[in-house]
């Protein structure tokens, strides 16, 4: 599966870049901010976006909002702090799991598994962009 990390600590994105390499992900993105996960998206649609939700410049959530106006990605929200009102709009979103910091392997690994094969791979494009 192709995935974009976002995240604005230099040792997650490390982190996440191995965890994905060893599970047989393709990593076609690794971004400091939402802007630059936004625009990443906007180059490479990747199966996957994992995302922290507190970054500087724009945040995981607001760029996802702007992603998911092109395309249905689904995402990985991850974050230090609870995050129920993501979990609760789950369903009208494109599919959506949350995990909290610290990410351990295990945890990524389960959450990557917890993803249909309908609900991966499968970015159509929303109304908006076909116009």
């Amino acid at each position: 599966m192709r995935v974009v990390v976002a995240d604005d600590e230099p040792d997650m994105q490390d982190y996440f870049g191995k965890i994905l390499s060893h599970l047989g992900h393709q990593v076609v993105g690794v971004c400091a901010n939402g802007k630059e996960l936004l625009e990443t998206c906007r180059n490479a649609t990747p199966d996957l976006v994992i995302t922290d939700l507190k970054m500087p410049e724009m945040n995981g959530d607001d760029a996802l909002r702007e992603i998911w106006a092109i395309h249905a990605i689904p995402a990985i929200l991850i974050s230090a702090y609870q995050c129920p009102e993501w979990i609760q709009q789950g369903k009208s979103l494109p599919p959506v799991r949350y995990l909290n910091k610290p990410i351990n392997r295990a945890k990524l690994q389960s959450t990557l598994e917890s993803f249909s094969d309908c609900e991966l791979g499968k970015t159509v494009p929303t109304k908006k962009s076909e116009n």
